[in-house]
């Protein structure tokens, strides 16, 4: 607190056990409480003692916390008014904050919000005091002031005529205000007058833009905008002396370059990678030739048709794993950036090795695999095989610059669970990497292999530091430890998304793997699983499917009736039709994720439009299923967004 008086809070609520927990809470803190059941109570307490903040329910007998909010501000207008809220009236507490209430909370209490937002709300009561204290002083201010604020302004107004991003400010609505000259380099029209968001598509304006007025959140979205990419800042355009929030700021850099050039290294990266396994998949497709060519020509001369039928199935075996390599091969080298996806690490391991197997075969390298159970994780495949790749590819050079017998030649990988992290060890049993060089070889164009080295082993030194990019846009980290002579290991985080338990962690089972990620095994798991459709035949469907595993399932079929069961019941798993009768699905998404963020939820669409994915995937969606759709897919479904391994 900002001195050493002891600020007083009054806590109004006809909830005993919620007076008590928030009176030991806040006196915890160093706070004098005073409490009230009702408003009547409250009022008395008002109007005999003077309070710092103000903390009550909306919902009470008689008179509601609104109508406390108004007697508290005709007593004294800066004492803050904090509400706390359940969902169904969350409505009436955003309208009270725009009344004059300093904050909202939501029931149940994050009781560490609850303290944080109390002190911030002490700490402005006090400015305000101050501030009162001062008016006086500074009207003494010479008219000089005038002068230097009009300096002042016209230095601001420089600042954003030079600034190289587009900056506009907008009304509530998201009619632009005002523009910087960049902005019409940028956007190429003059948008003064025009709503944001008709100019700038691919953004969920409806959902982002209130959270960012009401809360004074930031939000950041990189979008298309013609052949360009730009990357896009909102935050609130408010006056920070009145509080009054005028609409939003946009900055708006142009990124097209820069995200070309990124292309352009992570493709480059990727066909030198390929290059380096050209050797090994020329000897896979030697390997798989012959078979085609011997047994087909095998088949040609019998005429035996149970033995033509053998030979022509083991064409078909050899034809199947020249399109898996084909298929391996043009998926890590395609230049086309994909989508995130929930995808297991293991089997993009086993991927990476598939694809430079050959070449370790070659060098007598045998590849040691140590898998957990690990969960899914929301990647995109492409480029985290090619971190894979290129660790294993570091690793074969370093082994072969190290020499060694055959049984010395080893390559390690293990996957593991790391608190809320997956954890995956690339080792080898190479030269290792001296101390000092450690630092920078993450660094772009740094390597660490021998210049004078023949050209298939010498490296440009953009292996890791593309590696290194990869990760962290993927929220991970990437580190190295080493010693010289002895070998060197790689390790990867990656954070995946996991619901959590009632006291807010993870919860593991007793072999370290989190308890909710499943095995078919595992049949003790139950879910609980509502669906929300309008249609009695897929509300069935889905609930025969899943029924006989033994899950907990609720049907309901419109938008008001899935709120009622969402704030009564914890569901594991939410099947959303978009398109319901009394709301639009994706509105009742958001406010799924707003209220229990850990909840998987699963769209139900007959529609293949790019709007809908995108909007549910900004709103929280973990999934799709695609009408129509068959029980196969909707096990599939629940499997995929609590990562079970089929």
């Amino acid at each position: 607190m900002s001195n050493n008086k002891v600020q007083k809070i009054l806590v109004v609520d006809d909830e005993h056990l919620i007076l008590r927990i928030i009176t030991d809470i806040l006196s915890k803190q160093g706070y004098e409480v005073r409490t009230a059941p009702n408003y009547h109570n409250a009022i008395q307490l008002l109007e005999a003692e003077e309070f710092s903040a103000v903390l009550t329910d909306i919902r009470m007998p008689e008179k509601s916390g609104i109508d406390l909010l108004s007697h508290v501000r005709e007593l004294n207008e800066d004492v803050p008014v904090i509400l706390m809220t359940g969902f169904a009236s969350m409505d009436s507490a955003m309208e009270a904050v725009k009344q004059g209430a300093f904050d909202y909370l939501t029931k149940p209490l994050d009781f560490a919000k609850l303290t944080k937002v109390i002190k911030q709300s002490i700490e402005k009561f006090e400015l305000q005091q101050t501030n009162k204290e001062l008016v006086d002083k500074l009207q003494q201010i010479n008219s000089s002031l005038e002068e230097k604020v009009s300096d002042r302004s016209r230095e601001l107004k420089n600042i954003l005529n030079s600034a190289n991003e587009a900056i506009i400010t907008t009304n509530n609505s998201l009619v632009i205000k005002t523009a910087n000259p960049k902005t019409m380099e940028i956007l190429g029209e003059d948008c003064v007058g025009k709503e944001l968001s008709s100019l700038v598509k691919g953004i969920n304006f409806k959902t982002i833009i209130p959270n960012i007025i009401n809360n004074a959140s930031t939000s950041k979205h990189a979008v298309r905008y013609g052949d360009k990419h730009l990357e896009i800042n909102f935050s609130q355009y408010i006056d920070y002396e009145t509080e009054e929030v005028f609409g939003i700021v946009a900055v708006i850099d142009d990124i097209t370059d820069k995200k070309k050039l990124e292309q352009q290294l992570l493709h480059s990266t990727r066909m030198s990678a390929v290059g380096q396994l050209a050797a090994g998949i020329a000897h896979e497709f030697n390997n798989v030739l012959s078979g085609i060519v011997g047994y087909t020509s095998l088949a040609l001369t019998r005429d035996d048709i149970e033995k033509v039928r053998k030979d022509l199935q083991v064409v078909d075996k050899a034809s199947q794993r020249a399109i898996d390599v084909i298929k391996q091969l043009l998926t890590f080298s395609k230049q086309k950036e994909e989508k995130y996806t929930l995808s297991n690490i293991d089997e993009i391991i086993e991927d990476a090795i598939s694809l430079t197997q050959n070449s370790l075969n070659k060098e007598s390298i045998k590849i040691a695999k140590h898998y957990s159970k690990v969960p899914a994780v929301r990647m995109n495949k492409n480029e985290i095989q090619q971190v894979i790749i290129n660790l294993i590819i570091n690793a074969q050079h370093a082994i072969m610059q190290n020499g060694g017998s055959g049984n010395d030649k080893v390559i390690g990988i293990k996957t593991k669970v790391e608190g809320s992290d997956i954890k995956i060890e690339v080792s080898d049993t190479g030269v290792g990497i001296p101390k000092e060089v450690i630092p920078k070889i993450f660094d772009p164009f740094f390597t660490t292999k021998d210049k004078n080295q023949d050209k298939e082993q010498s490296g440009t030194g953009l292996g890791l530091s593309v590696s290194y990019a990869i990760i962290e846009r993927h929220k991970g980290s990437i580190e190295v430890s080493s010693v010289k002579d002895e070998g060197t290991t790689f390790t990867i985080q990656l954070p995946y998304n996991q619901p959590l338990s009632e006291s807010g962690s993870i919860e593991f089972n007793s072999d370290h793997t989190p308890a909710n990620v499943l095995n078919k095994s595992e049949s003790e798991r139950k879910l609980n699983i509502l669906v929300v459709d309008d249609e009695d035949f897929i509300r069935n469907l889905i609930e025969q499917s899943l029924s006989d595993d033994g899950h907990n399932i609720v049907l309901v079929k419109n938008g008001e009736d899935a709120a009622e069961q969402i704030k009564e019941n914890s569901f594991d798993v939410i099947f959303l039709d978009v398109l319901l009768p009394d709301m639009n699905g994706l509105k009742l998404l958001g406010e799924i994720k707003v209220s229990n963020p850990s909840c998987m939820v699963v769209i139900i669409t007959g529609s293949e439009s790019k709007n809908i994915a995108d909007n549910a995937i900004a709103e929280g969606a973990a999934s799709f299923l695609h009408k129509p759709f068959t029980v196969s897919q909707i096990r599939d479904a629940v499997s995929e967004v609590l990562g079970v391994y089929n």
